[in-house]
């Protein structure tokens, strides 16, 4: 059973994100493996400025695995916090890789109900992930190896640069809630 732990950052309001750690020594191989293979396939094109794999990456090995578990997380936090019961889809699943001071731009992922940060590894002196809107005091969370972190999709958040050896491995993905359309042609 995983342990999910709600914490509620200050802000003007509240900032809450929900955090567990994972240990899926396995896992996080293949998705190490998955993000090399794939290489950076968005070019430094988007608010990521280190290399980034595909946007749609669950059908693949490590990949599956964590879709199921921040789907199941999703269902649980979305009624901790709304007393909601909702039908997730993940509507993007991407791994990243980052060198020594290479950096997210501040952005958000509106209209996810959930966003989500995997870490995988935690390189001594790695940035975590930055809340802009938290100030610089108190604005960023501290990454470990296993950390999974939900926050809600609206909230801005970022990487900042910071120096370090090796490589910052992370998956990050959005939640949306499934619609269902009826299907007309039946009538």
């Amino acid at each position: 059973m995983i342990e999910i732990k709600r914490k509620d950052l200050p802000l003007k309001s509240f900032l809450t994100t929900f955090e567990c750690m994972l240990k899926e020594p396995e896992m996080d191989k293949q998705l190490k493996k998955v993000i090399d293979k794939y290489g950076d396939r968005q070019n430094h094109k988007t608010n990521v400025k280190a290399q980034m794999t595909e946007w749609k990456m669950w059908h693949e090995p490590g990949f599956k695995q964590l879709t199921n578990i921040v789907l199941d997380i999703s269902k649980k936090i979305s009624e901790a916090k709304y007393n909601v019961q909702i039908k997730p889809v993940l509507n993007n699943l991407w791994g990243m890789k980052y060198k020594s001071e290479e950096i997210a731009i501040s952005h958000d992922h509106w209209p996810a109900i959930w966003s989500f940060a995997y870490y995988i590894n935690a390189p001594k002196g790695a940035p975590g992930l930055f809340f802009p809107e938290m100030g610089e005091q108190g604005g960023e969370r501290n990454i470990e190896p296993g950390l999974l972190v939900f926050f809600e999709g609206h909230v801005k958040h970022a990487v900042r640069p910071a120096k370090f050896k090796g490589y910052r491995y992370v998956v990050s993905g959005n939640i949306h809630q499934y619609e269902y359309i009826e299907d007309k042609k039946n009538d």
